[in-house]
């Protein structure tokens, strides 16, 4: 491949991009349905014992810190994964610096204000490709990610899963479309 073939790509990472609640995936799903069953246990906890709970003198208490409880929980499941990943971005300023990154097939490099590399298509151990983004692992708890509102048009989206495809075999769960 020549360099006609490469893809060059101007990334400004936002915290959207890495993670959002209200994502369509298998994390955020399992989320919701344990929040939605958490809810629903508590709901029956409440129902089915508040006479009893309230027949104690310090009822209501007892009633409100299982409130308090069902909220935290919640607030655990689906709250604070964001809150974690906006955390990161506001310790972290470089994580939205404007990056330019070059597909080739000989291997990736970035660009950027604070530091430049060429990395070999080898230091990925996976590559994922979401409805927005495409996810490059280094490791289980690091990832490059590439939005797809930055690419410039949907062929180069289409020759990045063929780069991706060629360069990783086995290693990449890519959509179809």
């Amino acid at each position: 491949m020549g360099a006609s073939r490469d893809i060059v790509v101007e990334v400004d990472l936002r915290p959207n991009d890495v993670y959002t609640p209200f994502r369509w995936d298998r994390g955020n799903l399992s989320r919701w349905v344990a929040a939605i069953v958490i809810c629903l246990i508590f709901f029956d906890l409440c129902r089915n014992s508040s006479a009893a709970l309230l027949s104690f003198p310090d009822g209501k208490s007892i009633l409100a810190v299982v409130v308090l409880l069902m909220i935290l929980i919640l607030c655990g499941l689906l709250v604070f994964p964001y809150l974690r990943v906006r955390a990161v971005f506001r310790k972290s300023p470089a994580l939205t610096k404007r990056r330019r990154y070059t597909f080739r097939a000989s291997g990736i490099t970035i660009q950027s204000d604070d530091a430049n590399s060429d990395l070999k298509w080898s230091l990925f151990q996976r590559a994922v490709e979401t409805p927005g983004i495409f996810a490059f692992s280094v490791s289980s708890h690091h990832a490059t990610y590439i939005p797809k509102r930055c690419f410039s048009s949907s062929d180069d989206v289409a020759r990045m899963r063929e780069l991706i495809r060629g360069n990783m075999p086995g290693k990449s769960q890519l959509r179809r479309d």
